[in-house]
């Protein structure tokens, strides 16, 4: 009788047609899991939006979204005497967007033809009048997938695009 020592075809076809089987259902799975995390930051930033409209009319205070788009970051501040400062409210903590998600721009109509950002950075401003900034949130993922947030001014209300849209422009 003979020992062998190697693989048979056919076991080298089942762990072949395993390693394939797991490709087809992993693979999506990592994208959806990137779409999965840009969806969240969406609903995040859009939850934020409309509670600090409805905050700032309530509470008539003057608030701003304040974006840091190289980190990937965004807090509130409220205006205390003539400066901002961070809020202390746990709903306004500094939140950091998920893996995968990326900041494009935060375009509003006071940075609308700026070449470069002021020391400010960028942010969104809610007066107490009942109205929130016109603003355009670019978000983009690591595979180039775009989301477009655009605020509604006299109601709080988001707007969310899958794709890239340009909604203020230069006049």
């Amino acid at each position: 009788m003979r020992k062998s020592s190697g693989f048979t075809l056919i076991e080298l076809l089942v762990v072949i047609f395993l390693v394939g089987a797991f490709v087809f259902i992993a693979v999506p799975k990592i994208k959806s899991s990137t779409e999965i995390n840009v969806k969240s930051a969406s609903r995040n930033l859009s939850g934020t939006i409309r509670y600090l409209y409805n905050e700032a009319a309530f509470k008539k205070n003057i608030y701003r979204l304040v974006f840091d788009i190289d980190r990937g970051e965004y807090w509130v501040e409220v205006l205390n005497g003539s400066e901002y400062v961070v809020s202390t409210d746990y709903l306004h903590k500094k939140r950091t967007l998920p893996g995968g998600v990326h900041f494009k721009d935060v375009i509003t109509e006071r940075t609308l033809g700026r070449s470069s950002l002021d020391d400010s950075g960028e942010f969104i401003l809610f007066l107490p009048t009942g109205f929130v900034e016109p603003a355009v949130i670019h978000l983009v993922t690591d595979n180039e997938d775009y989301y477009t947030l655009e605020t509604k001014p006299y109601t709080g209300g988001i707007r969310v695009y899958d794709e890239y849209v340009e909604l203020l422009r230069d006049k």
